[in-house]
């Protein structure tokens, strides 16, 4: 469309106008100001694409790490946006469920702060590897005996003793008066320096008949706790507890007294830590450690597989160890404090569970995670930041 010029005479007027002339084929003008609109619109749609893709790959990433902290190393995930698909062949219901639950809680980084992605999650709904065959069904193993724990064990008074510095306390709670004179007197009859050179008296009475053997089980305590050189010992909902620290050649004889057979109760966890066996237990586990390290991908706690043959040597190590073990998940100061924790904790996870597979003892191995809290070079250099991503193993000490 356009304008044109129309000239005309009125009297001795000449009178000039301008009229619009629609041209045919021609759109009128408010079209084409929404093109720029369009185009806003269009510059959204590519704008949005990486976006989207970021939010996949993210929730792609999250799924897969937390599936493999958590020792689900049978699974594969595929995702469509938000949504997660698990494959793989699940040893159980129970399993599948376990993963389900595992991806929908998995967290990952967002530019609003840790979120979990995953919106929807799909199992595989069997059949499992697991599944009982009919003579399984039928004739089933029988579970191995466990010790009862009685109900008057369980509502025992509670208590623990620790020795650190040479200092012996007593903290919890006696049935009566004399029960606690017992209990005292035979603590201060233990000391003998520079073992024992002091007992603190905290406890308390709780004015009731003692069950049968309890007095025995409390002198337990004392005799083998006062053998230490740190330690503690307990007695707590019926079952009795030990760590100890101590010379090599007095190892037996305190693990025989503390797993001897109970009056009252049942005997709950014994840590007997030996000075040598520990020394030398996290001198190789720090040599193997020093010399190669265990690989992940980056930015994921998903082990190399080009870390396999180190972790069948740490797994030799640690069997070898006495007492509880300590895996530690340590990064570099690059990234926000809190997804560092998260990233440490899941790659100590996956250690641990690396090294349960291996056929250690799961319940020796306490996975922590520490971020950049524990550095131990500077992280202002490549090779610093290099050295504080790291993997620690250490023996849980009688007096943590």
């Amino acid at each position: 469309m356009s304008f044109e010029t129309v000239d005309g005479e009125e009297g001795e007027r000449v009178v000039r106008m301008r009229r619009l002339v629609r041209r045919e084929g021609h759109l009128p003008f408010v079209p084409f100001g929404l093109i720029p609109l369009a185009g806003l619109g269009l510059l959204f749609l590519i704008a949005l694409v990486p976006f989207a893709l970021g939010v996949q790959g993210a929730t792609k990433r999250a799924v897969t790490e937390a599936l493999a902290a958590n020792g689900v190393d049978w699974a594969q995930t595929s995702v469509s946006g938000q949504s997660v698909t698990i494959t793989g062949a699940a040893a159980s219901g129970a399993e599948a469920h376990k993963a389900r639950m595992i991806a929908k809680r998995a967290v990952s980084a967002t530019p609003f702060g840790l979120a979990r992605p995953a919106t929807r999650v799909t199992v595989p709904q069997g059949p499992y590897t697991n599944q009982p065959s009919a003579e399984d069904v039928e004739a089933p193993h029988p579970a191995a005996p466990l010790q009862d724990v009685t109900d008057e064990a369980i509502a025992a008074p509670s208590w623990t003793f620790t020795l650190t510095h040479g200092v012996l306390t007593l903290n919890g709670t006696m049935p009566d008066q004399d029960t606690k004179d017992t209990v005292v007197r035979h603590a201060f009859d233990k000391i003998y320096p520079p073992r024992i050179t002091g007992v603190n008296d905290y406890l308390d009475i709780a004015g009731l008949v003692p069950p049968e053997g309890y007095v025995e089980v409390a002198l337990r305590g004392v005799n083998t706790i006062t053998q230490c050189d740190t330690g503690q010992a307990g007695f707590e909902r019926g079952r009795f507890n030990l760590r100890c620290e101590l010379p090599d050649t007095e190892a037996d004889d305190v693990r025989n007294a503390a797993v001897a057979s109970m009056p009252l109760g049942t005997i709950g966890k014994i840590d007997i830590l030996p000075h040598e066996a520990v020394v030398s237990c996290e001198a190789e586990l720090t040599d193997l450690l020093k010399e190669a390290r265990i690989e992940f991908d980056s930015s994921s706690a998903v082990i190399d597989a080009s870390s396999n043959d180190l972790l069948d040597a740490v797994a030799a190590a640690v069997k070898k160890c006495p007492g509880t073990l300590r895996i530690g998940g340590h990064t570099d100061s690059t990234g926000p404090d809190d997804e560092n924790e998260t990233l440490s904790r899941n790659r100590a996870l996956a250690v641990r569970n690396a090294l349960v597979a291996r056929g250690v003892d799961h319940q020796r191995l306490i996975a922590e995670g520490y971020g950049a809290a524990q550095p131990v070079s500077s992280n202002t250099t490549p090779e610093g930041r290099a050295r504080n991503r790291r993997i620690e193993i250490r023996v849980v000490r009688a007096s943590e």
